[in-house]
Parts: structure tokens; C-alpha cells; sequence
């Protein structure tokens, strides 16, 4: 059944159980936070409109993942203010993680494994931060000794950046160099952006080092040029809202989501 909402006057399908109305959201709980106060590798506090309203999952004692699986134990504070903060535990993850002044991190709480946040990390450059760790070692039984696993480290994350869209944005997207060259964009005259959630896709033109335009302070300079407009109105992306571009080695495309 239709039901008008008084604030906006707009039409939504209400499913009622019983005489209560449900809207269910499929968002997950998140945040982020830019590393910009002088203890941030102490501890970390967290947005207070995200600590009020999901302060239901604020449990004393949280996990930090990272994309390949490993883990940090972290301690939950609360202030008198009402701020909550990760301490104990956080100085660690941010030395391994090797996080630096105005880094971005994101943190999704992941709703099957209780007091778990997905972390996800960007350098000041807008390019996703890599991180590699060696293999532990492992406990032979017949003689007991410590062998070291002789195995590639493995990069944890695809190629990724992030911007806050600004209306410099309007016609072109500049892209750094370290993820041109993680992406293999260099060289090629095309990429697929594909819009999350949606799966909108459009083709744009690469453009390097164009006429009439300067370089960066690395002597490097590649856009997202035509497309980029008609792409950014399609999917009625918003200035001064945080999107990340992700490349998808399977697929082959960037995919660009609202972060």
C-alpha cells in the first residue's frame, strides 16, 4: 500500500507486520576519518554522529581487517563528550598499516562477523596505500625449528583513488601516477567506468598529457577526458562528495562508487 510521507510529500510502499511499518536499509554501517590530528597514530576517534547512531555495535573490544585478512585488535573509549575512540591496539595498526598525516581511511562494519570493521586505506595522493606482509613462519614437528615461508608477498588491494568531487571536475578527472601504472592505463586511449550500485557503465577517453595544460609536480598528467561529463550526469554523482575509483583487474573496468 502507498503511503504519502508528510515531511516530503512523496509516495513509498510501506510492508506492515502486524500494525508496524518497516523500511529496511541494506546500507552498511560506516565511516571515515582523515588523519589530520597530531596523536592519530595513538588513537582514533570516531565521527560522533556515527558513534550516536550505531552505538549499538560499538563493542568494547573491535577487529580491523584489512583486504587480504589479517587482523588488529583494537580497544573501544568513550569520552565524557560522548566521542568514542579505538586506543589500545590502534598504535599497532597504524605502524604495520604505516599510515601517515592526512591518509583517508574507511572503515564498513561487517554485519556476519560481530565487531569486525572492513579498512580500507588512501594515501594524500588519492591512490589506494599498498601494504605487504612476509608469511609467518611455520612449526615443523619432527624438529621443531622455524622455517620461513619463501612465498611472493601479495599486493592486498586492486589499484584505487579517491577525490572529493569538485567543480574542477566537471569535464575532466586528473589521475596520479602510481595508479595509472598499477591500472595499465598508460598507453591506452579508452577505459570503462562502471557506476556501484547500478552497474551503469560508460566508455571515457584517457587523455595524456594534454595541450594547454600543466603537468604535476611528477611531469605526469593523464584525465579522464570526453565521456567523463556525460558519465558524472548520468549517475548524478554530487559535488563535494567523497567517490573512489577502483580498477577491477577481472572486469577490466574502474569501478566508481560514493564513499
Amino acid at each position: 500500500m502507498a503511503t504519502m510521507n508528510p515531511r516530503t510529500g512523496r509516495n513509498f510502499v510501506a510492508r506492515s507486520v502486524g500494525t508496524t511499518m518497516e523500511r529496511k536499509s541494506t546500507t552498511k554501517p560506516s565511516f571515515f576519518q582523515i588523519l589530520i590530528h597530531r596523536d592519530f597514530t595513538r588513537s582514533l576517534k570516531v565521527p560522533l554522529a556515527f558513534g550516536q547512531r550505531h552505538k549499538n555495535i560499538l563493542t568494547e573490544n573491535m577487529r580491523l581487517r584489512i583486504g587480504s585478512g589479517e587482523t588488529w585488535d583494537v580497544k573501544v573509549e568513550q569520552t565524557d563528550d560522548g566521542h568514542y575512540y579505538f586506543t589500545k591496539g590502534w598504535e599497532d595498526f597504524a605502524r604495520d598499516l604505516k599510515l601517515e598525516r592526512s591518509d583517508f581511511i574507511g572503515f564498513t562494519f561487517d554485519d556476519k562477523f560481530k565487531s569486525t570493521f572492513d579498512v580500507t586505506a588512501w594515501g594524500s595522493d588519492g591512490c589506494g596505500k599498498e601494504y605487504s606482509f612476509p608469511h609467518p613462519y611455520v612449526v615443523v614437528d619432527d624438529d621443531d625449528e622455524l622455517l620461513e615461508q619463501e612465498e611472493e608477498e601479495t599486493n592486498v588491494v586492486n589499484p584505487k583513488f579517491v577525490i572529493v568531487l569538485q567543480r574542477s571536475h566537471i569535464s575532466r578527472v586528473s589521475i596520479c601516477k602510481n595508479y595509472a601504472e598499477e591500472a595499465g592505463l598508460i598507453g591506452k586511449k579508452r577505459v570503462v567506468l562502471e557506476y556501484q550500485p547500478g552497474g551503469y557503465c560508460s566508455s571515457v577517453v584517457l587523455d595524456f598529457r594534454s595541450k594547454n595544460m600543466r603537468l604535476n609536480k611528477n611531469g605526469f598528467r593523464l584525465d579522464f577526458a570526453k565521456g567523463w561529463r556525460d558519465f558524472r550526469k548520468a549517475t548524478r554523482m554530487r559535488f563535494y562528495r567523497t567517490y573512489s575509483f577502483e580498477f577491477i583487474p577481472w572486469k577490466g573496468v574502474i569501478q566508481v562508487k560514493e564513499v
